[in-house]
Order: structure tokens, then sequence, then C-alpha cells
């Protein structure tokens, strides 16, 4: 195909535009797919599911502290109130009865209070599991949110400049020759369609050209366009 060096540069400018846009449309694709997020998300439901079971452990531990100071309440109130009647009594049988039972009641409260305590540095061990399941995930959350707003900011940036390169790109294929853009628009849709001799390498598939294809392209005049015998780009020398 015949073409003019300034035609095949042009060519070749177009070409650098296709792929400019092509990485930035790749690069896009890998933003916008969330897999970079994967395993953040993976661990964010994780911690997720970890903070709920804190959670419910230090809400059944605190529900048994309740029972259990309501239980120490009773005694409590009880021991008062046999320690009452006690003083108001002048029965010794009715005194020896209340006494047995103030001796059973004090040995059920000191269980409950050892129960008490020991619920106790439960809840504390509870609690303390709750906190940091807590900060992690807090963490977490604000790592993932900053890493969002970092990406979100990078697919505008990619997205504005893929616009200005779509639009470069229609305004360099309108100065191109009909029957040129469109033999290139074919090559296009297989692989990179242009490509710099340089040397005797192709600068669309990086592949050494033979000593004598590479003599054939040599003695083809300037203003026609050599291809690739590999890749069958077109070859600006």
């Amino acid at each position: 195909m015949k073409a003019t060096n300034n035609q095949q540069t042009e060519l070749l400018s177009l070409g650098e535009l296709d792929l400019e846009i092509k990485r930035s449309k790749t690069a896009l694709a890998q933003l916008t797919n969330g897999h970079q997020f994967e395993t953040l998300r993976a661990q964010q439901l994780s911690l997720a599911t970890e903070l709920i079971e804190a959670r419910n452990a230090l809400d059944t531990v605190e529900l048994e502290l309740k029972r259990a100071e309501a239980d120490l309440k009773l005694v409590e109130e009880r021991v008062k109130k046999d320690n009452a009647l006690l003083n108001q009594t002048t029965s010794a049988k009715d005194a020896q009865g209340i006494q047995a039972e103030l001796a059973t009641l004090a040995r059920r409260q000191s269980d409950l209070e050892d129960a008490e305590l020991q619920i106790l540095e439960r809840k504390d061990e509870c609690l303390a599991s709750f906190d940091d399941v807590m900060a992690r995930k807090s963490s977490l959350d604000a790592e993932i949110a900053t890493k969002e707003a970092a990406v979100e900011t990078e697919v505008i940036k990619l997205g504005s400049g893929l616009d200005l390169l779509t639009q470069r790109r229609a305004q360099q294929a309108a100065s191109t020759a009909p029957d040129l853009l469109q033999a290139y628009e074919k090559k296009l849709e297989r692989s990179i369609a242009v490509g710099r001799l340089v040397g005797r390498e192709c600068g669309a598939c990086r592949i050494g050209i033979g000593a004598t294809a590479l003599a054939e392209i040599n003695a083809l005049p300037f203003d026609e366009f050599a291809t690739c015998p590999d890749c069958q780009a077109f070859l600006v020398r």
C-alpha cells in the first residue's frame, strides 16, 4: 500500500494513541472489577462475624451477671429480713430456726458472691475481646474506605484522560486517508496494527525479522508500506 512519509508517521501516531487507549481501558477495568478488594472484603466479612460472636458472648455474660446480682439481692434482702426478725423475737426456738436459716443464707451469699466475681472476670475478658475485634474492624474499614477513595480518584483521572485520548484519536483518524485508515483498522482487529522498524525488530510484535525478509522490506520504495512477516502489522521505516 502506498503512503507518504507523513502518512506513515501519522499512522504510527494513531497506533500509539490506540495503544494508550487500550492501556487506559485495561487499567480502568482492573480498577473497577473490585478484585483488588477481594482479600480485604473477605477479612472484613470475617471480622464482622467475629464481632457478632464477641457481642453475643458479652451479652450472654452480662445476662448471667444480672441474674447473679438479682439472686444475690434476694439473699441480701432475706438476710436483712431475718436479722430484723431475730432482733424482734423472744422465742428461743424461733431464734434458733432464724439463726440456722441465716447460716444457710450466709453460705448461699458467699457462693453467689464468688460466682459473681467469676462472671465479672469473664465479662472483662469478653469486653476486652469485643473491643479488640471492634478496633481491628474499624481499622480495616478505614483502610478500605481510604483505598476506595484512592481508586475512585484514579478512575476519574483515567476516565478523563481516556476521553481526551478518544477525542485526539477521532481527530487523528479524520485526517487519515480513508483507504489507509480502513486497512489499518482491519489489522487492528487482530492485534497491534502498526509499529516502527528498529534495526531488524518489529515494533508491533517485538519479533526479530529474518535476513531475507528484512532485505525485501528494505528494497521497497519508501512510499510503500512494508508489513511484518510475523504479525502483518504495517512497518514504518
